[in-house]
């Protein structure tokens, strides 16, 4: 849970910091593609209530196939005899565009204040609120949702299956913004069990990027300190003439991210700190992305790896739009041995934007701390460790998108990096 104090006469600020998109008005239309013309209730707050709906992916046998294991992303039904999905936001699971979400006044049951159409990512914002209760709901059966949703059934928030009208109540703070209010639903034919596959490791492509031109600056590093809990701030430090962030997190709780576990990766909050882990040595990138978007921006985070060895990495995923194969996106990643590499995932193959290339400006090994940051501005992308520019590159790849981590193991199992802060600017 966050709070961002704004300017009471300024819905339009309050719109910048929740969805971290500089917009136009105080009629504000919803980040969908520009299909819904839902306009944001100015009832003179300065609070929100965000969100999104995801398809919460579970490839169901049919009745009676005798399985010795779940399927993947499957659980057993509140019968015990059919399989639901497991009511967490895995990897490969995307938002649901389209979907018709209610605002009511008071505890659920409640509606009637307002509608909203989610996003391409599954994404809904209700603001100009005041302090108060609220009841977030979604009918599956209303004249909008009943060609989106059906046949299907609800696995979060609540507990097993539940098919029909869900809603969650939300109790906001002066000048809150709740940005955790999730819905997962479960498509009781999608996707078919006999075409649904097994995770596979990304195998990185070695053919050189199509759209992009090689980098236009490395410049020598100066230090090979890791950075203090305070770092000081040199003159190319974007931190150092940026001000204050737009949004940033020390990880206090889960409001902004969705943990989650695979037979991959695993993301937790623990003891302020979000918790990285690979369980395998097979090169697989497993990722988790804030539920803000942008295209100019400058983000950075601050995280420590334990015990690592060669191209053990972590980093930043960025401009990650929704598809039809999951997100695709930018990968700026530095690993155990003192390398750092920009990739582009497309879905189908990982391809080298720049190959891993060496630094003093990252100390190589176990327990190192690392300060990384990404200024994207255009097809302009700048790189930095340690508050220090390592490189620029011009790409074009990718646009406007969502952002956050990534961790991958090479030769160490379980190989974990505890992050401690994120922080964002926006650059429009």
């Amino acid at each position: 849970m966050k709070k961002i104090v704004c300017n009471h006469s300024l819905l339009v600020l309050l719109i910048t910091l929740i969805l971290l998109v500089a917009l136009p008005s105080c009629s504000l239309p919803f980040f969908n593609g520009g299909e819904t013309d839902e306009a944001v209730d100015d009832g003179g707050g300065s609070g929100a209530i965000a969100g999104r709906v995801w398809h919460d992916l579970c490839a169901s046998p049919p009745e009676g196939t005798q399985l010795d294991t779940a399927p993947e992303g499957c659980v057993s039904g509140p019968d015990g005899m059919n399989w639901v999905a497991n009511g967490k936001l895995d990897a490969a699971e995307i938002g649901l565009h389209g979907v018709e979400v209610r605002l009511g006044d008071g505890a659920c049951p409640s509606s009637g204040r307002d509608t909203t159409i989610t996003g391409a990512d599954g994404l809904f914002l209700f603001g100009g609120l005041d302090a108060g209760d609220y009841c977030v709901s979604i009918d599956p059966a209303s004249e909008v949702n009943a060609s989106v949703l059906a046949p299907g059934t609800w696995t979060y928030p609540v507990s097993g299956s539940e098919p029909g009208l869900i809603g969650k109540t939300v109790t906001l703070g002066v000048d809150e913004v709740r940005s955790d209010i999730y819905f997962a639903w479960d498509y009781l034919l999608l996707p078919p069990f006999a075409l649904i596959p097994t995770n596979t490791p990304v195998v990185e492509s070695t053919a050189s990027a199509t759209a992009t031109l090689e980098p236009s600056a490395t410049p020598a590093a100066t230090s090979t300190q890791t950075p203090t809990a305070s770092p000081t701030l040199g003159t190319s430090d974007p931190r150092a003439s940026l001000g204050d962030p737009t949004w940033q997190d020390d990880f206090a709780d889960a409001s902004d991210w969705a943990e989650y576990e695979d037979d991959h990766t695993r993301f937790e909050i623990v003891e302020n700190k979000l918790a990285m882990t690979a369980f395998n040595a097979d090169f697989y990138n497993g990722w988790l992305l804030s539920w803000r978007k942008d295209i100019n921006f400058y983000i950075e985070t601050t995280g420590t790896v334990e015990t690592c060895s060669g191209r053990d990495s972590y980093g930043l995923m960025f401009r990650a739009p929704a598809s039809d194969k999951g997100y695709l996106g930018y990968l700026f990643g530095i690993s155990c041995d003192g390398r750092y590499s920009l990739r582009s995932w497309d879905g189908d193959v990982m391809t080298h934007i720049l190959d891993w290339t060496p630094s003093t400006q990252l100390a190589a090994g176990s327990e190192q701390t690392h300060r990384i940051g990404v200024l994207a501005q255009g097809n302009e992308l700048k790189l930095y460790a340690q508050g220090e520019l390592l490189t620029t590159l011009t790409d074009t790849t990718h646009g406007e998108g969502l952002f956050g981590l990534f961790i991958s193991a090479a030769q160490t199992p379980n190989f974990t990096t505890n992050v401690e802060e994120f922080l964002y600017w926006d650059l429009e």
